[in-house]
């Protein structure tokens, strides 16, 4: 009851959710997606000091990151490092969304003139609101185990000492069993993590693919045509990164039959090209993102291996990398425009 109160709705549960952010054809959400409370104190600030001001077509809330991955994991693709979601709520399960370039909690008329040019995505399934106030399992053990606790001590005057200390070593053994059984799952899912990368460097070929320079550049990016190539973010080294190798081998077999032109495009030599597909994506730069771009037309998409929610598997990226194609090729992707596109010049 006390965060209905806050000076902005938190998003802690799925009755919060319901009330901060309702069911609307004409009012989107706009959810502040937090890293810490710093940032909601922050935003807090901009609020008590009338900078920034909701506006009345928009129902604003605040959730945490890390507290709600689930939630936002049904947003992808991509996984942003953007801090500002729309949503489009067209009923309690499905809705609309689009994510706002990352926001720097200070410019005001920056996210204003960002909710204003925004407009609704793909519908999705919504993910799932985790209640941040129900009881943990620990909290539970630890409640098991104070009623147990009382109970011996209310019956201690009629229990022998021989009863009571073989009380006391059956809890004890029980504890230790329970703190080796957590530990070996942990170790078996390290151990399984790593043999898993293993078994993608033997099992994932490396493919060799156009590299975007000099002599590609008319025929990957044509200014007098309309054509959507596909570039993935790499280095050439001798060791080349393992999300490369994954996404580009998807890629080559999902394009073989479209019209899309597959190749690579160096990190190192092409940043200061590169970077402002994925600043203004609210995407974090590295090995194995994915730029789709039209040059003709001066829009993108774009993709990243990176989910900032949880640790995905490798085998989970093959799935992610399809499902972003397929998405691709039936437009229900959030597309990117970048007017001021030029053909990319070598970094000095």
């Amino acid at each position: 009851d006390s965060e209905k109160s806050l000076i902005l709705p938190k998003i802690s549960s799925p009755q919060t959710f319901d009330e901060s952010c309702k069911v609307s054809d004409t009012r989107p959400c706009v959810i502040f997606v937090f890293e810490s409370k710093a940032d909601y104190i922050t935003t807090r600030s901009l609020i008590q000091t009338g900078e920034l001001v909701f506006k009345r077509n928009y129902q604003f809330s605040f959730l945490y990151r890390d507290a709600q991955f689930q939630f936002i994991e049904s947003f992808y693709p991509p996984y942003p490092v953007s801090n500002t979601l729309i949503l489009w709520r067209h009923s309690y399960k499905t809705a609309q969304f689009t994510w706002l370039p990352r926001w720097d909690l200070l410019n005001v008329a920056v996210l204003y003139q960002n909710l204003k040019t925004s407009s609704p995505g793909g519908q999705i399934t919504l993910g799932t609101i985790t209640n941040e106030h129900a009881p943990s399992i620990v909290d539970k053990i630890i409640e098991f185990f104070r009623y147990s606790g009382e109970s011996i001590i209310a019956q201690v005057h009629v229990i022998s000492l021989n009863t009571w200390l073989s009380v006391i070593s059956i809890i004890t053994l029980f504890c230790v069993t329970f703190l080796i059984n957590t530990e070996q799952p942990h170790q078996e899912r390290q151990d399984g993590q790593q043999e898993e990368q293993r078994t993608f460097r033997r099992n994932t070929p490396s493919v060799e693919l156009v590299e975007l320079n000099e002599g590609t550049i008319s025929r990957l990016l044509p200014s007098g045509k309309s054509q959507i190539s596909l570039l993935v973010v790499c280095d050439r080294r001798n060791d080349v990164a393992l999300p490369v190798k994954v996404v580009s081998a998807q890629l080559k077999e999902l394009a073989r039959s479209s019209n899309f032109q597959l190749a690579t495009v160096s990190q190192s030599k092409y940043k200061s090209w590169l970077l402002p597909f994925a600043e203004h994506a609210g995407c974090r730069l590295i090995e194995g993102s994915v730029i789709a771009v039209n040059f003709n037309k001066k829009y993108y998409n774009f993709f990243t291996p990176v989910n900032t929610c949880s640790n995905s598997s490798l085998g989970n990226l093959q799935d992610r990398v399809t499902l972003w194609f397929e998405r691709l090729c039936e437009g229900s992707l959030p597309r990117f425009n970048l007017e001021c596109m030029e053909l990319p010049t070598p970094s000095m």
